[in-house]
This record gives C-alpha cells, structure tokens and sequence, in this order.
C-alpha cells in the first residue's frame, strides 16, 4: 500500500477570452475557452519528489472525482506511471460518468496532464488549454506567468493576441494527520456562499481510529455537494415552470428534472455514507438540497412569467 495521509490541492473555475488586442479594427469576435482545473501531486509519505498530474474537465464535480480516482488508484497500486501494466485511464474514468450525465451533458471532457503533455482526454476541450499547460510546466509551475508566454507562443506562429484571464476558487482541500477539511465555495441567485467541513475518524473503544481517513471518499463527497447544488436549483426552477405549464408532461425538460431529482437522492445517500463513517462537522450548516429546490422555487415564482393564456377561437373559425 502506498497510501497517501497528507494532500493538498484546490479546484479553480476558469475563463480565458482570447481576442485580438486592437477590437476597434477587428471584426473577430473573441473567443472563450472555459474550464475546471485541479492540480493532483501524489507523494509516499517522507518523500520529496512527487508525481504530478493535471486535471482539467467541463464540469466541478467531474474534475473532482477524477482527482479522486486517481488519487485512489496510487494509493493501491504505487504510481501510475512506472507499473507493470500500464495504468488504463479510459477504465478509470468511465465509472466517473453516472447515468445522468451521460443522458443529459453531451459537453462533457476530461483532459489529464503530465510535465505539459496531454495523456489522457475524452471529448473535446479548447487546445488554448493545451498550450496554457505546456507553457506552465516550461515555466516551473509559475501558472500566472503560463499565460504570457502563451500569448508570445501565439505571436511566434504570427498571431498577436491577448489572453484576458479570470478564475474564482470553487473548493479548497487540505489533508494531514488524520483530518481532512474540505471548502466549498457555492454560487447561486443570491451570491457567493462558503461552507466547511472536517472529517476526522471515530475513536473506538480501545482509544484508537475505528478506520483510517479515506481522502478519495472525501473528494466524492465534495464533488456531490458541487454537482448537488446545482442540481437542486436547477430542479427547484423547472419544477415552478412544470407547475405553471412552462414546462410541459413528458418533455425532456421534465423527464430531466425527473432524473436530477432521482440523482439527488443518490448524492445524499453518498454524503450520508461519510457522515456514518467519520465524525463530519459542518460550519455552518451542511447544504440541504430540498432547502435548496425549495428556495429555487421561491425565486422562479418571482422572476418567471407564467405563459399568456390562448383566448377562445371565436365560434365559426375554419377549425370547427
């Protein structure tokens, strides 16, 4: 076993606008290149060179349980890189995929990244972030600096351009000594929210951890609450405009809703397995997502408008 006790790693929302730097004699619209990035450094306990990777993918949750799996897969089978057989990512990260997304975001990617090289991808994601990678591991790992050099790469092929750069922080992890705290940074209609949590094992009766902390698990568990959040505005919304017959029986829009609603309650019974499993303490308190559907409500009975009624044909149209 080569199980890992102490990691680190944060998961950035990001955006890069690339367009030509004179727009006033241009007629080129810029271009936006959207994605999730989470750096994955595996390192044995007392050893200073690590095996880094990283992930890049379409959605959060998606980027976060891929860190997850391969987190998991180091801590089993030493590193991914040097094995006998040859570590299969298209195997590691199908399972990654649930029936919903598969059903529901056709957009979906995933790119890993080792020392500036793509090795592993599924779907297709912007090769602005190809280069962005390449330039940061030339760079030792100075990322800010990774997108300058990515604009002189682009005037070294004849292209001058300007690469307009903004990331928020959507999740925070820090494992040592037993413990994991986890922030997740949420955005809904009302604004930016923050929560914790930290996950420590139970004490059993002889003084000792009933079991030692599983970080992979905690990522999951990150990763649900990131993709549950959204899924309950996201159901909250379309069930006020199924009630008021926006949203019509038996469209897709409702079979959606139908199903994120069942994947709910598959997120919850995930988030539940941990609190079983740890003592998991919450500050403030751990998002609930019927809270949040109903919330969600509230809010598109404000801002939606229920649909103008169809007056009555008048008697004698060509239809009668």
């Amino acid at each position: 076993m080569f199980a890992i006790t102490d990691f680190q790693s944060s998961l950035l929302r990001e955006k890069f606008i690339i367009h030509d730097p004179d727009m006033n004699r241009s007629d080129k619209e810029p271009i936006t290149a959207l994605s999730n990035r989470m750096v994955v450094s595996l390192r044995k306990d007392g050893e200073d060179k690590s095996e880094d990777y990283v992930i890049r993918a379409q959605n959060m949750h998606l980027c976060v349980r891929f860190a997850g799996r391969i987190l998991q897969s180091y801590n089993t089978g030493g590193s991914l890189l040097n094995r006998a057989n040859t570590f299969d990512w298209e195997s590691a990260w199908e399972p990654m995929v649930n029936d919903y997304e598969r059903m529901y975001n056709e957009d979906r990617w995933v790119a890993v990244y080792h020392r500036g090289k793509t090795i592993f991808k599924d779907g297709e994601h912007h090769s602005l972030l190809d280069l962005i990678e390449k330039c940061d591991f030339e760079n030792d790992k100075d990322y800010e600096y990774a997108i300058p050099m990515a604009e002189n790469a682009f005037k070294q092929s004849g292209k001058v351009v300007k690469i307009n750069y903004d990331a928020n922080v959507a999740l925070v992890t820090t494992f040592e000594k037993s413990e994991g705290r986890c922030g997740v940074i949420l955005r809904g209609a009302d604004g930016t929210t923050t929560f914790n949590y930290k996950a420590v094992p139970r004490i059993n009766t002889r003084g000792e951890p009933a079991q030692a902390l599983n970080i992979p698990q905690c990522l999951s568990v990150s990763a649900a609450f990131l993709e549950g959040v959204q899924l309950a505005f996201m159901v909250g919304m379309n069930m006020f405009k199924i009630r008021i017959g926006i949203i019509e029986g038996s469209s897709k829009d409702e079979q959606q809703t139908r199903e994120a609603q069942r994947r709910l309650g598959r997120l919850n019974a995930e988030i539940a397995n941990l609190d079983s499993n740890y003592d998991v303490r919450y500050r403030p308190e751990k998002p609930e997502f019927h809270k949040i559907m109903s919330e969600a409500e509230e809010l598109a009975a404000r801002v939606v408008k229920a649909p103008a009624k169809k007056p009555p044909k008048p008697f004698g149209s060509d239809d009668l």
